[in-house]
């Protein structure tokens, strides 16, 4: 069967996931000169994206009447007793401490206050700290220096990494938090306005870092801990306006055997008129340095050696039809699936699935590829790197970008509001029931990454990502959540979960860049011995 007047629809997945460039107020900076950068073409800025998000329209199919039909079975796969937390005790008062990692999301109305908020939340004696500010407090405080250096030193940590975001997640403290919540210490997630949330760490052995496309900043540092070999894992933030990918390529041929998680910070504008920049985005501030470090155009993050992280990556979607393998590729056209032209595969999947499917199909089309050396059969759902069809050549190839090998194991997909939370809660038991046979130290919290596309406008109701984790980590430690919305994630597909033992780990799935996509980077300290 022949398919023919195949449309592309863009635009409305690019205006799902938001805009780069702040839609509130703009200001210009005293110092707009020494910390803003040129302002990179907009269709740069988005490239990856549309990558990802592009979405198929079957709508004006025809010949699809009479098809083969096709069946297959679709492949889906004791909780363990999580450690009581401790007592949570009256911050303000005492110079007891809370438990190892300790989560804060504040709204207050102004960013000292908001500082204040969560530093006395937090209490003394944590090591590291990644904080996430709105765009508006970056408004108030006239640039993210003065907000970083107060907060390091309310917070007394030893380092201190930030990045702005559109909106922030973490456990309620304040007034308007608990109010927007409607419960003390409960994970929330702030999609606009005031926000700013922490997530403090106690003991990781952390070092922080930065690195540029040009393979400038930090390299030397870099190239000594991966000598070292003593890297447990990595969390990161990165600039929108960097080479994200190479630099992620970078870090994975680096530290192959280091699981690693993170997203894209909120693109902040200055000045007005012809003469807007953007500054950076992105801050470390140590201590015994009185200035914060602003850098942008890069990846920045912590380097940890006593913290393993176990990614979990939600991608939102459910597979269509079998897997097959790719059986052509010219450049970065899949001409040939399963051993048929590609829009003929494609027309005999959609001929064979129920009404329901067939209309999904019709707006949210996607493709999963599989990793390298992976066998179709074996791929389990959620483990499949999604991308979006980019376009449909004259001879109906499918053109999906670079990296395409012939032999790779492929699945068509489609995503939508029930197939991300079905997605959401088989990674989140998947990851429950591994780490139940695999035993380990328990988690003492997460970070979580996820896009800008999900939260209320995707699943109709608020903090649905927040609160999913307690499904895999209980009531409890379910709850110690903090994140951002990104403009991007980065993690490697799947779950990721290393061998506790350095010299027993086998090299890591490497990292891809995503869109719609929940990634989850959960905290378990490493053993002594290990």
């Amino acid at each position: 069967q022949k398919l023919s007047n195949m449309s592309f629809e863009l635009a409305g997945a690019v205006a799902t996931e938001a805009t780069l460039a702040p839609t509130l107020r703009r200001w210009q900076s005293p110092n707009a000169a020494a910390t803003t950068v040129p302002a990179p073409p907009r269709d740069a800025c988005r490239a990856w994206r549309r990558s990802e998000t592009g979405k198929v329209s079957l709508s004006a199919v025809a010949g699809l009447l009479v098809v083969p039909a096709l069946r297959w079975r679709p492949t889906r796969r004791r909780p363990r007793t999580v450690r009581a937390r401790l007592p949570r005790v009256a911050c303000r008062a005492a110079t007891e401490v809370q438990g190892d990692f300790v989560s804060c999301c504040s709204m207050a109305p102004s960013w000292e206050e908001a500082v204040e908020e969560v530093a006395q939340e937090v209490g003394p004696g944590f090591e590291a700290a990644l904080v996430f500010f709105s765009e508006l407090y970056v408004d108030q405080a006239q640039g993210i220096a003065p907000m970083m250096e107060k907060l390091r030193e309310r917070l007394d940590v030893e380092h201190l990494v930030g990045g702005a975001a559109g909106g922030s997640i973490g456990q309620t403290v304040g007034k308007m938090a608990t109010d927007y919540g409607a419960g003390e210490r409960v994970p929330i997630e702030v999609e606009r306005g005031f926000v700013l949330s922490v997530a403090a760490i106690r003991s990781a052995g952390a070092v922080p870092f930065f690195l540029s496309g040009e393979a400038q900043g930090d390299l030397e540092l870099i190239n000594r801990m991966a000598a070292g070999g003593q890297v447990r894992s990595m969390l990161l933030l990165a600039d929108p306006f960097g080479p994200v990918e190479k630099i992620m390529a970078s870090l994975d041929e680096s530290f192959p055997k280091v699981s690693k998680a993170g997203g894209i910070t909120a693109a902040l504008r200055v000045g007005s008129g012809g003469q807007t920049g953007f500054m950076a985005s992105m801050s470390i501030c140590s201590r015994g340095n009185d200035q914060a470090r602003l850098l942008s155009q890069g990846i920045c993050g912590l380097m940890m050696t006593e913290m393993d992280v176990h990614t979990v990556v939600c991608q939102g979607c459910l597979g269509v039809g079998p897997a097959v393998r790719v059986t052509g590729v010219s450049g970065p056209v899949v001409t040939g699936i399963g051993g048929r032209p590609s829009k003929e595969a494609l027309g005999l999947i959609y001929g064979a699935v129920n009404e329901e499917l067939r209309a999904k199909m019709q707006t949210s089309l996607l493709i999963g590829l599989g990793g390298e050396g992976m066998n179709e059969n074996q791929i389990d759902d959620g483990d499949w790197l999604i991308r979006g069809i980019l376009e449909v050549t004259p001879n109906g190839g499918f053109v999906l970008g670079a990296g395409i090998s012939e032999g790779q194991a492929l699945r068509f997909h489609v995503r939508d509001k029930d197939s991300a939370e079905s997605d959401l809660n088989l990674m989140l038991n998947r990851y429950r029931l591994e780490r139940s046979f695999s035993g380990g130290n328990e988690p003492i919290g997460s970070l979580l990454f996820t896009c800008n596309g999900r939260g209320e406008g995707l699943y109709g109701r608020r903090h649905v990502d927040a609160r999913a984790l307690q499904n895999a980590l209980g009531e409890q430690l379910g709850t110690r959540v903090t994140g951002f919305f990104c403009n991007g994630e980065m993690g490697a597909p799947g779950l990721t979960k290393p061998s506790e033992t350095l010299e027993d780990r086998e090299q890591v799935r490497p990292m891809s860049l995503h869109g719609f996509t929940a990634v989850f980077a959960i905290l378990v300290p490493a053993s002594k011995e290990a």
